[in-house]
Parts: structure tokens; C-alpha cells; sequence
């Protein structure tokens, strides 16, 4: 692995483009990869944040075969594009580039099918933080069925001890408790009570019968009420913020427990358009947060410091274990 961070560091400084470019700064070391496969383990088709280590640790957290925050799905839950990959963002072209020292870029044209132009920008903005800038431009309108255009991003986790997520909510209405608490979930199978939407939303994504990407369609009985969640994985906690969520768009947690292999969960999200014009750009800023678990009050803290929004605690019902 020294080996291969090594090269990264050569051919990012040289070339300022290239299969995968490392950042490296405080406690954080990130690589970014386009579709190509490299080194021993990274397969074809899984851009996004490809390693990501915490410290002097070797372990990488994705599955090293695959990826996190990896642009996996576009759809419309139109059954006309049934026939076609599902895993269209993994399949096209997508270009990588450095911009600046700690800031990359992926960009992809389009796809075979969906008219849908995608810029995400990666940048390491804090000690254990790393941005994603995500803008897609809508070219032509295939989503007008439905009326959305949603997209999908997986992470892969290698083998954490705990597969859960957590998060703040509630359940919804007149699906149990509304008081707000800490939930932690873990689906029983892919594809399982898999989507969490926010607090408010009243709407889940219409679809067509025989919709074929399963964690768009297992809507959870939770909610959420702040866009954050976390995992855990060998005394580190990986976050996933949200913000800046534009047009009325909505962002939605979703996960599998087995979606890298039998032991390898998938922590992944959903963004979805409902307010889009042909040719104007709409999107999201994630960021992840890769670091020593210092307990829940510290992952509220840092979701604090980050979006400038005051989280109220939970007021000391049990979990929800589900």
C-alpha cells in the first residue's frame, strides 16, 4: 500500500490528472480514483474516495475493491430505463484532476443514457474532513414521468464491528414513536427498511412497478432530523454531514448490511430533484469525517462546527435498536 500512495504522489504532482490523485494533511490520508481499476485490489468502476486512512493506520475503511462516496446510480423510476445498467455512473468516462493541493475534481459528460452531467469536487477542508461539492446538470429532460432525477452514493465499509448507522430521529407518523431519540439501524437484509427520509418530507420517489435498485425502495419507518449520521469501525468513527441541499431537493440515508460482501456494509446516501430546469445546475455539499470516536456528543459537535446549525440533544430516550 506504501507502494502504491507513493505513486499516487508522483503522478498527481506531475501529470495534475490521472487514475487516482492522493491528498494528504493532518491526520488524513485520501486517495480519489476515476473508473479505472489499479494497484492489487481497486476494481474497475469505483470512483469516489478509494482509500481513506485515519493517523498511522494501514487500514484502509472501504472495502479495497471498491470505494466510498462512489457515484453509483441515476434514475427516474421510469420502467423505460429497466433495460439499461443500473450502473451507468460506474461505466462512463469520468475525468479526474487536481485543482488545487488538497482539492480534486471527477467530472462526467453524460452517460450511455441519462443526459445528466456531474461535477464532484473533493477537498480537504479541516483536520479529519474531506468535502464533496456535488453539481449535476440536467441536459435534456428524461425525468419528466415521475418529475425527479435522483442519484445514488455507496460506501463501501470493510468489516466494521458495529454495521449500524445512528442518527437522530423519529419514527413516522403513525409508525411509532414521534419523540425524537438516537436510532440505530441495521437492516435485516439488502434492500430492507434501507432509506431514511427527512423529518418533514411527506413524499417518497414514485416508481414503476419492477424498480430494480432496492435501497431507493425500502423506505425505513425512521426519519431523520438533522442530515448527519455515523458509523463506527475499530474505535474510529466515519460521519457523513449534509447541507446546502438546493431547489427543495432532499437528501436521504440509506444502507445495506451486506452491500460489499458478507460482513461489508454499504453507509450510502440518496439525493433527489424534484425542482430542476434543463441546462441549470442543482446538487448538495457532503463531507465525511474520518477519526478517533470520542462519543456522540463529539459527532454532534463537529456536525455543529461544520454547518453553523444547533443541534437540540435528545432528551434521554432509550435508543431505538433496530
Amino acid at each position: 500500500m506504501i507502494v502504491i500512495l507513493a505513486y499516487v504522489t508522483v503522478l498527481s504532482s506531475l501529470a495534475g490528472e490521472g487514475t487516482q490523485v492522493l491528498i494528504k494533511s493532518g491526520n488524513l490520508r485520501v486517495v480519489v480514483a476515476d473508473n479505472a481499476a489499479y494497484g492489487t485490489h481497486h476494481r474497475q468502476g469505483y470512483s469516489g474516495i478509494s482509500e481513506l486512512y485515519h493517523g498511522s493506520s494501514k487500514r484502509n475503511l472501504f472495502v479495497p475493491a471498491y470505494a466510498g462516496l462512489n457515484f453509483e446510480h441515476i434514475f427516474s423510476g421510469d420502467s423505460t430505463s429497466y433495460d439499461w445498467s443500473i450502473f451507468e455512473p460506474r461505466i462512463a468516462p469520468i475525468k479526474l484532476r487536481r485543482l488545487e493541493e488538497r482539492k480534486v475534481e471527477l467530472f462526467q459528460k453524460r452517460t450511455a443514457n441519462w443526459p445528466l452531467q456531474s461535477r464532484l469536487i473533493y477537498e480537504h477542508t479541516g483536520e479529519n474532513i474531506v468535502e464533496m461539492r456535488a453539481r449535476f446538470r440536467p441536459l435534456k429532460d428524461v425525468w419528466d414521468k415521475h418529475g425527479y432525477i435522483g442519484v445514488f452514493f455507496a460506501s463501501y465499509i470493510d468489516a466494521p464491528e458495529d454495521m449500524a448507522i445512528h442518527f437522530i430521529g423519529r419514527s413516522r407518523p403513525g409508525k411509532g414513536k414521534a419523540a425524537p431519540r438516537w436510532i440505530s439501524h441495521l437492516p435485516r437484509t439488502h434492500g430492507d427498511r434501507a432509506s431514511h427520509r427527512p423529518a418533514g418530507s411527506t413524499w417518497d420517489p414514485p416508481t414503476d412497478p419492477g424498480f430494480n435498485i432496492a435501497l431507493v425502495e425500502g423506505v425505513s419507518e425512521y426519519e431523520y432530523l438533522y442530515p448527519f449520521y455515523y458509523g463506527i469501525s475499530r474505535g474510529k468513527v466515519f460521519i457523513m454531514m449534509f447541507k446546502d441541499v438546493e431547489n427543495g431537493g432532499e437528501l436521504r440515508f440509506a444502507q445495506s448490511p451486506s452491500g460489499g460482501g458478507n460482513g461489508n456494509p454499504a453507509w450510502d446516501f440518496i439525493f433527489l430533484a424534484r425542482h430542476y430546469e434543463i441546462g441549470k445546475d442543482i446538487g448538495f455539499t457532503a463531507a465525511a469525517v474520518y477519526t478517533d470516536f470520542k462519543g456522540r456528543e463529539d459527532v454532534i459537535r463537529t456536525w455543529e462546527k461544520w454547518s453553523g446549525r444547533k443541534v437540540t440533544r435528545p432528551s434521554g430516550d432509550p435508543d431505538d435498536h433496530r
